[in-house]
């Protein structure tokens, strides 16, 4: 299930998993051997989560995932820990890289990236 694609302005898009807004830098995380590179306050973006991806949840600002919709796990898991996500974003992991920063819109499934370039 995917959401579509990418604005005008290099800003991506998908399918709000939980309201809120939240800007800080991305950590990209592609698979458990790097769960202790994900500090405080990071926006955690992956391919998809599972339930051994939730002490992450604990840590990260907000979620983007690559797969995923409203019932996913990171869907579900984001919004018991209040943080905003959205899920379904097709290549987030290649077109966000660590330490850009961007705003996670969760309320209207929309990841802007600053500066308007990915």
């Amino acid at each position: 299930m995917y959401a579509q694609t990418e604005t005008a302005q290099g800003d991506l898009r998908g399918i709000s998993g939980s309201p809120g807004v939240v800007s800080g830098p991305v950590r990209v995380i592609l698979g458990p051997d790097e769960f202790g590179k994900l500090q405080r306050g990071e926006i955690l973006v992956a391919p998809l989560t599972n339930p051994s991806w939730t002490p992450l949840f604990a840590i990260a600002s907000a979620v983007i995932t690559e797969v995923g919709g409203i019932l996913s796990h990171g869907a579900i898991v984001a919004r018991e820990y209040g943080i905003p996500a959205v899920m379904s974003v097709p290549g987030a992991t290649h077109n966000l890289s660590d330490g850009q920063m961007i705003t996670v819109d969760g309320n209207r499934g929309m990841v802007l990236v600053e500066g308007g370039e990915t």
